[in-house]
């Protein structure tokens, strides 16, 4: 009987090992989760201010496109007239 009870003893010591280690594998897991939650957050962010950026510019860009749509004078408008009509006598 002696021996049967240092085996369980020495099962009791490995599976206690076991744990620990788990756990430690658990907090690994839990903090690369945290992390990678925070990578994630981090790449929405990026994106959505990315996406913020592209619209002002096409803003900026429509915005001095009507400045200078409004700064033409009368010879530029009448060439532009003439290029999409396809000229005075067509």
């Amino acid at each position: 009987m002696a021996k049967k009870q240092r085996k369980p003893q020495r099962q009791a010591e490995t599976t206690t090992t076991v744990d620990v280690k788990s756990g430690l594998n658990s907090l690994k897991d839990m903090l690369n989760a945290d992390a990678l939650g925070a990578l994630k957050q981090l790449e929405k962010d990026m994106k959505t201010e990315g996406e913020r950026k592209e619209k002002e510019a096409a803003e900026q860009k429509r915005r001095e496109q009507e400045e200078r749509e409004r700064n033409k004078g009368f010879a530029e408008l009448l060439d532009d007239y003439e290029k999409k009509s396809g000229g005075k006598y067509s």
